[in-house]
This record gives C-alpha cells, sequence and structure tokens, in this order.
C-alpha cells in the first residue's frame, strides 16, 4: 500500500510531507532546495518517491480563485513532475496554507529563524492533510 506525498511548492525552498501507509495521517518529510530548472527542482522530489503512489501538489491561487504568475510556475512545474515521476499528479488548492502555518508557528511561540526552517514541510504537511481529509482516507 503506498503512500501520499504532499508538496509545497516555493521560489526558492519546496516542502515535502506524506502520508502513512493507510492515507490517514500526513507527516513533514523534508524541504528541497529548488533547483536551478523546474526539471532539476522535479529530479530532486522524484528522489524521495519510492513508496509513493500519488502526489499532491498546492496550488496557489488567489483569494477570487484566479491564477497569478506562480500558478502558472506551479502547473508548469506539476506537468513536468508527473512525466518524471509517472505518478498520478493532484493539484490542491492551497490558499492561505503558509498564512494559516505561520500563525500556528507564532502562537507556539517559534521563533522567526526556526518559522523559516519549518514553514515549508508545514505548509506540504496541511496541504496534504486537508487532501487526506476531503477524500475520505484514500477511499
Amino acid at each position: 500500500m503506498g503512500r501520499v506525498l504532499g508538496v509545497d511548492f516555493g521560489m526558492k525552498r519546496i516542502g515535502l510531507s506524506r502520508s502513512d501507509p493507510m492515507k490517514i495521517i500526513a507527516s513533514p518529510l523534508k524541504t528541497v532546495l529548488v533547483g536551478k530548472t523546474l526539471e532539476a527542482t522535479t529530479e530532486l522530489i522524484v528522489k524521495e518517491c519510492d513508496d509513493i503512489e500519488t502526489i499532491v501538489l498546492g496550488l496557489p491561487l488567489l483569494l477570487s480563485g484566479k491564477d497569478s504568475e506562480t500558478t502558472t510556475t506551479v502547473r508548469k512545474f506539476a506537468s513536468i513532475l508527473e512525466k518524471k515521476s509517472g505518478l498520478p499528479l493532484i493539484l490542491w488548492d492551497e490558499r492561505l496554507t503558509s498564512k494559516q502555518v505561520e500563525k500556528l508557528l507564532i502562537e507556539g511561540n517559534v521563533s522567526r529563524k526556526q518559522r523559516t526552517q519549518h514553514v515549508d514541510t508545514m505548509s506540504a504537511t496541511l496541504i496534504l492533510q486537508n487532501y487526506l481529509d476531503g477524500n475520505s482516507h484514500g477511499s
């Protein structure tokens, strides 16, 4: 039984998370520094796909629901990642995810430096958990 990989795309860092084998709980995995190209970056992520059966990639829509410049880049990245990994890829609305994580970390008295280190994986974890919750635990 494979897991689901959660991806929070960023222009400098990409947060990764993964589900448990039952696809109920998302956990932080790691942060990957972006490569020189989208193709190079996808290679870094494909290395983390050993026991993965589906990828969930956060789609950063504007609050209005429309695409932004970043959304266009993420859609291109998604296409490359899906081809290189050979896995099904789901784009998941991630509006306000980073803000939610930032707020939680501030409320937890996490220092600014530590927040920077954790916000990407925590965002990926929240994206993936929202997906898992919205899909009846993989059924």
